[in-house]
């Protein structure tokens, strides 16, 4: 544990306080400060109460409870240096030690000194801090256990749960379970952000699974699918292969010899035919040709002329005649040929017919 007693407070030129020296010597217990107002008895009002608190204070923070601004703090009045000295000791473990802390402004400077001894920092916050740690006090902790005005001191039960948390900490130096707080706080945050970060990574990784799962099921279903059709074809094939080989068993079962003989009986026929087709084709084509010059002929014969034109000797009545008979004839020959050239028309057709029947 360690006890601090305030021994004795100096003040000059700080706010209501002018040149002449105003000095405070503490004793043990509480310290009430009440004040009478020379000007209006009536009233306790801009007595300087408030000043003697702000005094205190700022000898160990460098603020006012009030918060007010530095150009503020000296006396308006005076125009002086402002000079705050604060005596105490403090009962530790380690042994008593006296301290005495000395700020002003205009220049702001602060010294302190343990044992008479200066330890003051190499800048003003360093110095605060470590007059704060020889304290183990923080601002909260004097203004609601030390310094209580009525303005600036809260009750404890009328903080709220951050607030509380913080007082009691910084009453039993427990500010270490705040940083570890703010720490696992941070360590949260940061795991969850992981967490979140890692999950989407496994949805995305689930989702590229789904759809490589579908697309295997679906080549597995068309795998399935080939393999079930060309199993299908194959057994076609057997049943083909099965047909065939039994019909080229009876194939074999055959009189090769039987065979080539019909053969040889079938090729003979359709030379025979395509004989006789020649045959037809130069009978027709002859008389076609019997019948054109037998036309020609015809045409030719007779002449309305007293001569012949053949001879030149004078026509007579029988030669008339003669040539009226032989043009009946002629007329004959060609039905007679033209009668050939159908028959053997109809011959050929009838060839052609069992030619592709062999």
């Amino acid at each position: 544990m360690k006890r601090v007693d305030f021994k004795k407070l100096s003040i000059v030129n700080f706010l209501s306080v002018g040149e002449d020296p105003v000095t405070i010597e503490f004793s043990k217990g509480l310290h009430v400060i009440t004040g009478k107002n020379k000007d209006k008895p009536d009233r306790r009002n801009a007595i300087g109460k408030s000043t003697i608190a702000d005094a205190l204070y700022f000898a160990i923070f460098g603020e006012t409870l009030r918060e007010l601004k530095k150009d503020l703090i000296p006396n308006n009045l005076t125009n002086g240096k402002t000079h705050i000295e604060l005596d105490f000791e403090v009962d530790s473990p380690k042994g008593k030690n006296n301290f005495k802390i000395i700020r002003t402004l205009s220049p702001s400077k602060v010294l302190i000194f343990k044992d008479g001894v200066d330890k003051t920092r190499d800048s003003i916050k360093n110095t605060t801090t470590y007059i704060n740690n020889v304290l183990s006090a923080s601002p909260s902790i004097f203004q609601n256990c030390v310094i209580m005005t009525v303005n600036n001191a809260v009750p404890f039960m009328a903080k709220n749960k951050i607030e509380k948390r913080k007082f009691i900490e910084d009453i039993f130096g427990m500010e270490v379970f705040s940083s570890m707080l703010a720490t696992l706080r941070q360590d949260y945050n940061e795991i969850s952000r992981e967490h979140d970060t890692r999950l989407t990574k496994l949805e995305e990784v689930e989702k590229s699974y789904k759809n490589y799962e579908d697309q295997k099921q679906k080549i597995l279903q068309t795998r399935k699918e080939k393999k079930e059709k060309y199993l299908g074809r194959q057994q076609d094939n057997t049943q083909e292969a099965e047909r065939l080989n039994s019909e080229l068993e009876k194939v074999q079962q055959i009189n090769i010899s039987k065979v080539e003989r019909q053969i040889s009986a079938l090729e003979e026929g359709v030379l025979d035919q395509d004989i006789r087709i020649e045959s037809n084709l130069e009978a027709v084509a002859r008389n076609k040709a019997l019948a054109a010059s037998r036309k020609e002929r015809y045409k030719k014969m007779g002449t309305e002329e007293e001569k012949c034109p053949v001879c030149l000797r004078p026509m007579e009545e029988h030669d008339a005649e003669l040539i009226a008979e032989e043009k009946e004839k002629l007329k004959n020959a060609i039905h007679e040929a033209i009668d050939d050239i159908k028959y053997y028309s109809d011959g050929l057709k009838e060839l052609k017919v069992r030619k592709i029947s062999f």
